[in-house]
């Protein structure tokens, strides 16, 4: 039986802490559980799982449905786009077996992209790889996910866009339901003459197909992401602060700048770093433009924003002497008196 390979390249940022994330990895589960009540999708679909933040991992390679069980999904630092897809494309390269005098290879593959940000690396090398060499080979369904997501740079791999919007947990699994339909209706379609994907009737209270919009979402940034480290068993952790409306802005040596509220602070694993951008962080941000400071979501500390000489942040649990969980180097803390300073930003 000829293979119809169903790609699920993820983004796994730090924007997606928290319920985006645990939603995802439920989709997952419940995308597979899904297909394996179609006898069609058992007989054709291989699913394979990619991921990419700073950098991309293949979690799960090409693997027929009836054995494949949906990984762990982690988290790192940076969107880069670009590194996701030129590992999409080594993939591609790697697994689809093309067909032969000897014999029929696979199925047209079929790649669900999903992303709630904007690329934070160079996407052009990548764009020209995958439309001399994969476009026409291979279909490409991209999921915006929230309204952050850079609609514009989608397009430009891809015209089946569309804007994910889910407001609940209920929202999300009709949104899976909707993925799986597709596949089940792709696997049940492939024998016929046709280039395009067969997607299943978009449910439009969640979902809306993008046509050509102007988008400037590459003016300002949306969201700041603050990563530290707990002094006790150093582990990550990330502080997520939301853009507020333009109107509420503050002043600071005569310039305007925008305030950004807290929205969350997650506990990470040891594996963020695996994923994350190891390229160095030069994009700062004043304390002054962010409002609300929480505790360690690791050790309870009630402060997880006090920052080392060496410009890492950790949390203590108050005045006085600290190890920096980053350097190793003592640091002895004291109140601020309320003046603002400036930290080294994550890539989102």
């Amino acid at each position: 039986m000829r293979r119809l390979p169903i790609f699920m390249l993820l983004d796994v940022s730090e924007s997606m802490a928290g319920d985006n994330l645990r939603q995802l990895q439920h989709g997952l589960e419940r995308l597979v559980a899904g297909l394996r009540t179609d006898p069609h999708a058992l007989e054709t679909v291989h699913l394979s799982t990619i991921v990419f933040a700073g950098k991309a991992r293949t979690l799960a390679p090409l693997t027929e449905l009836e054995h494949f069980y949906p990984p762990r999904l982690p988290l790192g630092s940076g969107t880069s786009l670009g590194r996701g897809m030129q590992h999409l494309m080594d993939e591609l390269d790697r697994s689809i077996q093309p067909n032969t005098p000897e014999r029929k290879g696979d199925w047209r593959p079929v790649i669900y992209l999903m992303t709630d940000g904007k690329p934070t690396d160079d996407i052009e090398p990548a764009l020209k790889r995958w439309r001399e060499r994969y476009a026409a080979r291979a279909t490409l369904v991209a999921i915006a996910v929230g309204k952050f997501a850079a609609i514009d740079v989608l397009q430009r791999f891809t015209e089946t866009v569309l804007r994910l919007d889910a407001q609940t947990e209920q929202d999300f699994r009709r949104f899976v339901d909707w993925v799986t339909m597709s596949v089940v209706a792709q696997s049940r379609s492939v024998a016929e003459p046709r280039a395009g994907v067969n997607l299943a009737k978009i449910d439009e209270s969640i979902l809306k197909k993008i046509g050509d919009i102007e988008n400037g979402l590459n003016v300002d940034e949306d969201l700041v992401v603050l990563t530290g480290r707990c002094q006790n068993n150093r582990l990550p952790y990330l502080m997520r602060y939301e853009r507020v409306p333009a109107a509420a802005r503050t002043r600071q040596f005569g310039m305007e700048l925008d305030i950004y509220q807290l929205a969350g602070v997650f506990a990470l694993e040891a594996d963020y770093d695996a994923l994350s951008d190891d390229r160095a962080l030069v994009r700062t941000v004043s304390t002054d433009a962010l409002i609300g400071s929480p505790g360690c979501p690791h050790c309870g500390n009630p402060t997880a924003f006090a920052m080392c000489s060496c410009g890492a942040l950790m949390c203590i649990r108050g005045s006085g002497p600290a190890l920096c969980p980053s350097c190793d180097r003592e640091c002895d803390f004291g109140e601020c008196g309320g003046e603002g300073f400036d930290v080294a930003r994550s890539r989102g």
